[in-house]
Formats: structure tokens, C-alpha cells, sequence
């Protein structure tokens, strides 16, 4: 299972509401590898969302590349 869990990380950093949704799903289970996953889910959420806030505040949009064409 262990490609499952990379793929539930690139999830959570590229979409961190999935990582926080997870971190809550994932914590509420009882096993020790549902606490791992839980955990590092958490983490790259956290950094998705600091990765976004540092691209807004330094002005890069997804159509950044249109900008420079209206003037």
C-alpha cells in the first residue's frame, strides 16, 4: 500500500483541503500506520498552503502568462 499513501500525499500538498480531510479521517482510526498517514497528510497540506500563500503574495497566478498580454 505504499504508493496509495504517496499518492494521498501529493493529494494533500497539491489540494490541502484533501489533506486536512484526511488528517481528520485518517486520526480518528486506531491503527499505528493510520497515525502516519494522518500525520504526514497534515504536514503536506500544511505546506501546500504555505506554497500558496507565498505565490499570491509574490504576485504568480495560474494565468500569469495572459497578464502580459492586456495592457
Amino acid at each position: 500500500m505504499g504508493w496509495v499513501n504517496w499518492l494521498v500525499y501529493i493529494a494533500s500538498f497539491f489540494i490541502p483541503v484533501f489533506g486536512f480531510i484526511t488528517f481528520w479521517v485518517f486520526s480518528a482510526k486506531g491503527g499505528k500506520g493510520d497515525k502516519e498517514i494522518a500525520k504526514w497528510a497534515m504536514v503536506a497540506g500544511f505546506f501546500g498552503v504555505v506554497l500558496y500563500v507565498l505565490l499570491a503574495t509574490l504576485g504568480v497566478t495560474v494565468f500569469g502568462f495572459l497578464w502580459q498580454f492586456m495592457g
